[in-house]
């Protein structure tokens, strides 16, 4: 996993980003649950491509990263479920067949890295 990566959701006014290494360091220790990979609603939207038709090249890519993906390491939900980090994970494992994932939970999210304030 490259430590350069964010996960970012919206938030009110604006967007919440952490680093990926923030959201392991702060899991760390979450107990591992198996999650149903059609409970998580990412799998099913665009979190890749910002709602613009990829190039082939940026879809080789992502392919190369699930392919790369670690399966041994949990995927990381919010604690309203939403995904966090592990989307090629959760891409790997219905790849595999697999109906679930290993995930953890925040029960507290974590604070943000840094927010981004709508521009009005």
């Amino acid at each position: 996993m490259r430590i350069t990566e964010k996960c970012s959701l919206d938030v009110p006014g604006g967007r919440a980003f952490w680093w990926t290494k923030s959201l392991w360091a702060a899991s760390e220790g979450l107990p591992v649950l198996q999650v149903a990979i059609a409970d998580i609603r990412e799998f099913d939207e665009d979190c890749w491509f910002g709602g613009r038709a990829p190039s082939c090249r940026e879809v080789a890519e992502h392919a190369r990263r699930i392919q790369e993906a670690d399966l041994g390491h949990p995927v990381i939900l919010h604690s309203d479920g939403q995904l966090m980090d592990g989307g090629h994970r959760i891409a790997k494992a219905w790849l595999e067949g697999r109906e679930a994932v290993d995930a953890v939970r925040f029960t507290v999210d974590p604070e943000p890295d840094w927010v981004e304030l709508d521009q009005p």
